[in-house]
């Protein structure tokens, strides 16, 4: 099987990431899970072909001095975003797969979208690393840039999907810099800023610096539940700050929300969300490093408390009949208090 037909296979299955490591099986990841393409390894022909494809002779340049390329490209009409790595006798790609066809309708909770468009101190974004995180933040930015003219830097370590600018300009970076001047040239002016896809502590606590100084930041990092990415960002900030760590944080949060990916009824994926708004009492919590508390919030808060439970998001699913029971109560966290939620609505 040549390069191309393992490039219009992965197209076909409509993969959201394409691995290619010389030496390895060329792999998919689906929105069922990573998969083979083929039994027989990848070769260094075919990784210079992919380079051939992919690269321009500028980025040929970087990756044989740096060892490390990033960018996008075309495709079969298709743009992809690429991350080639080069060192000794390691040769690995990562292709984003479709960055604007395969984009994924998220429907997002309104209060999520009503702090984001406040343009306000720091939105902490959770989830497990599927896509569909990327295409919520997405969607998130494309509605502010209808709505309200700025300026906005989104750093991403792989190529971003561009949002399709109206009143407000993106400008995508990496993160990286080979001078302090590189960055202070690109922050001039600018009135937010995207984290997406990071997970070192530097990016958090400079996500804190600049929502300190005034500016709307977004963070959005992989984690497993929505407290798990609190308390990571607590850990840190309690690491470099001591005690005023978690008041800072509490202090500076707008909002909290995590998104998860559940199997629809109609063989596709929807999203269940938490939200937790910064309201005295979750403020109070989080300055304390109250995290049983917190738990205990994120699981039972009350309607209209400014608190989207997990099990109230699965409920919003069930009534409209996008997934089933049986996978309702596989994803909920506590299912009793999910089984409670039903009764009163009458399921």
């Amino acid at each position: 099987m040549s390069l191309t037909e393992l490039l219009l296979q992965a197209k076909a299955k409509k993969a959201e990431e394409f691995l290619f490591v010389v030496g390895s099986e060329p792999r998919v990841r689906l929105s069922s899970g990573w998969a083979s393409l083929r039994t027989s390894p990848a070769l260094v022909t075919e990784w210079n072909l992919l380079q051939q494809s992919l690269l321009s002779n500028q980025q040929k340049a970087v990756l044989d001095t740096t060892g490390v390329v990033q960018g996008e490209a075309s495709f079969e009409n298709v743009r992809i975003g690429f991350s080639f790595f080069q060192q000794d006798t390691t040769m690995k790609a990562v292709l984003d797969m479709d960055l604007d066809g395969g984009r994924q309708e998220i429907s997002l909770p309104p209060s999520l979208m009503e702090s984001c468009a406040r343009m306000k101190g720091l939105v902490l974004l959770s989830g497990p690393g599927e896509a569909g995180q990327v295409w919520a933040l997405h969607k998130i930015l494309q509605k502010l840039s209808e709505e309200k003219a700025f300026v906005g830097v989104v750093f991403s370590r792989k190529a971003f999907p561009q949002v399709k600018e109206a009143k407000a300009c993106y400008l995508y970076h990496n993160g990286d810099f080979s001078k302090p001047e590189e960055r202070e040239s690109l922050m001039a002016g600018v009135d937010m800023v995207v984290f997406e896809g990071f997970a070192d502590d530097e990016s958090l606590l400079e996500a804190m610096t600049l929502a300190e100084r005034g500016l709307f930041v977004i963070y959005s990092m992989r984690a497993p539940s929505l407290t798990n990415a609190l308390r990571r960002s607590l850990s840190v900030l309690g690491e470099k700050y001591g005690e005023h760590g978690a008041p800072r944080f509490s202090e500076i949060l707008s909002l909290a929300a995590g998104q998860y990916a559940v199997s629809g009824l109609a063989g596709d994926k929807v999203f269940a969300h938490e939200v937790l708004l910064m309201k005295p009492q979750v403020r109070s919590l989080i300055e304390t490093e109250d995290l049983k508390g917190l738990d205990s919030l994120m699981n039972h808060a009350q309607e209209n408390s400014g608190i989207l439970t997990l099990n109230q998001s699965l409920l919003q699913h069930l009534i409209r009949r996008r997934v089933d029971l049986k996978t309702a109560f596989e994803v909920s966290r506590d299912p009793d208090n999910l089984d409670q939620l039903l009764k009163k609505v009458g399921i």
